[in-house]
């Protein structure tokens, strides 16, 4: 067997030249849900680049799925047929995660942890997951749910693991969002990984370009917004010819995309990245539909060419 692994950013953020009252950009750039997050501030001090590490510092912990951590969190969850009192955070998170509305999504299933953490283990070894164990994985997942008993509680019943790396980045995003809002700030960026993308404005309430590092020359101009792509392109692996992803179908069980990129622009980082993993491998009729019922705005792309675009987005061209 053959086997290639690609990784490739797919939005580039350029041009960004603000300074901060003080006369510079703020900048750190931490290592927090296995990527970087660049955050640029263009007014405010140090002590708000510190405030924001912890909130991401915060929300990693309680996000992580594979490491049990100095506070109770998905790991937690995940290892224990006990009910569990969480973080208000967490709790939060969890209940947006499932919640009624996002039950119309199809490809959109965060117990779905179980069967990615089996793809991924199959396709480290150069192997395709077997379909018996995509079945019993699937069975797993129909007879698994979370149980919310209020008071920050909450109880998993079935085989099936919570994995919330598909919404985890836009939440934190969120939650930087809501401190900028405390603190009145407008000028400011976070990159998360180029995945999930928080804008504010530039100075006198001018646009981020963004560029769409695989189409030649094409751009959005974007502010006060989240950017939410999700791609195998990104991470896809190669066997015999045929493309897998770290995106999991949780209706087949399949690691085969229907589409190769979608960009989601919203008002809310959670939904923007629970939307994009879902759209990965919905048709456009649905997605124009789903961009009405979420007030969104998308992108889609296959085979290095946009085949949808919605009406109110317009692509650049240097």
């Amino acid at each position: 067997m053959k086997k290639r692994i690609n990784s490739l950013f797919f939005l580039t953020i350029f041009g960004v030249t603000l300074t901060s009252c003080s006369g510079k950009t703020l900048s750190r750039n931490s290592f927090y849900f296995d990527t970087y997050i660049d955050s640029k501030l263009f007014e405010g001090s140090e002590s708000d680049l510190d405030n924001l590490n912890n909130i991401y510092s915060k929300i990693d912990k309680l996000t992580d799925n594979f490491n049990l951590r100095d506070i109770n969190n998905i790991y937690t969850v995940n290892n224990t047929s006990d009910e569990v009192q969480i973080d208000s955070q967490l709790y939060e998170l969890l209940e947006l995660t499932f919640s009624t509305n996002l039950n119309k999504l199809k490809y959109f299933n965060p117990l779905c942890g179980s069967l990615s953490k089996a793809w991924k283990s199959s396709l480290k070894k150069n192997e395709v997951l077997s379909p018996q164990i995509i079945s019993e994985e699937l069975t797993k997942m129909s007879l698994s749910s979370l149980e919310f008993l209020g008071e920050n509680k909450v109880k998993k019943v079935g085989e099936s693991e919570i994995d919330l790396g598909s919404v985890a980045k836009g939440y934190v995003l969120d939650k930087a969002k809501e401190y900028f809002d405390n603190n009145n700030y407008k000028n400011y960026l976070i990159d998360a990984g180029s995945s999930s993308i928080l804008l504010g404005e530039k100075n006198g309430g001018k646009d981020f370009k963004i560029k769409i590092s695989d189409l030649d020359n094409c751009y959005l101009s974007l502010k006060n917004c989240f950017v939410s792509t999700s791609s195998f392109l990104r991470q896809k692996v190669e066997i015999d010819g045929v493309n897998y992803s770290h995106i999991i179908n949780p209706v087949t069980g399949s690691a085969i995309n229907e589409n190769d990129v979608v960009i989601v622009i919203s008002n809310k980082g959670y939904l923007g990245d629970i939307l994009s993993t879902d759209f990965i491998n919905e048709s456009i009729d649905s997605i124009k539909e789903f961009e009405k019922t979420f007030d969104v705005k998308t992108i889609v792309i296959k085979d290095n060419s946009i085949i949808y675009k919605n009406d109110n987005i317009e692509v650049l061209n240097k």
